[in-house]
């Protein structure tokens, strides 16, 4: 008599359920981290599209001989035009100067000089004074702006110009 073996070729269930619940595993760690990745790029766009507003609206003001603002506060960044003959700042609502919202939210910290007399020779009512001044002849008031998430935990973007020079992004990674 010849004795036949069998020889069994495959996996067992066992084994197949393993490889699912690993790979499984690892699937969602892949994709919780990939979550930090997406907020911060989302994150960085903000500060290079509000870096880009602000010089539209330095540009604007250039082009058309008048002053603009911009106001930061916790509802996002909203830009205004001077209206010379009622003498205050004027919301300006059309693209892209439409006040963003970012979706995370965010904290805004700024330092600008002292505008004192110029400012005072603009308009009367002081309170409406906007953050930044984007003056006719092609200048800033000198600011740097921090930007942080509230939600989050990440590194601040700061935007800072002299004046003088173009709005430059930049971010201390320590």
């Amino acid at each position: 008599m010849i004795a036949k073996h069998h020889r069994n070729y495959g996996f067992t269930l066992i084994e197949v359920l393993v490889v699912v619940l690993v790979i499984s595993i690892l699937m969602g760690v892949v994709v919780n981290s990939l979550g930090g990745v997406d907020r911060e790029q989302k994150f960085r766009g903000y500060a290079e599209r509000l870096a880009l507003r602000i010089e539209i609206g330095r540009d604007k003001a250039l082009l058309a001989n008048r002053e603009w603002g911009v106001y930061l506060n916790e509802d996002g960044v909203k830009f205004a035009e001077f209206d010379e003959i009622n003498r205050q700042w004027v919301i300006r609502s059309e693209k892209p100067f439409s006040s963003e919202r970012y979706d995370a939210q965010v904290r805004f910290t700024i330092e600008t000089e002292d505008l004192g007399r110029v400012l005072d020779e603009l308009e009367d009512d002081q309170s409406a004074t906007p953050d930044i001044v984007l003056f006719s002849s092609g200048e800033t008031t000198p600011f740097e702006i921090s930007v942080e998430p509230s939600l989050f935990e990440s590194a601040a973007w700061q935007l800072h110009s002299d004046g003088f020079t173009r709005t430059q992004l930049s971010r201390d990674e320590t």
